[in-house]
């Protein structure tokens, strides 16, 4: 007969994982209502040197 016991993941990689959810949800809210926001960072342009 077989052990019916799964291998479930830990609580940390629970954890982490639903962490990383719950960011990526809130960078779309942040970014419904503040479009704005990150607009205005800088996008790394190649300046010439001087």
């Amino acid at each position: 007969m077989e052990s019916s016991k799964k291998n479930t993941p830990g609580p940390v990689v629970i954890a982490s994982i639903s962490v990383i959810v719950l960011l990526i949800i809130f960078y779309f809210i942040l970014m419904l209502y503040f479009p704005e926001l990150l607009a205005q960072m800088s996008l790394g342009e190649k300046v010439p040197v001087k």
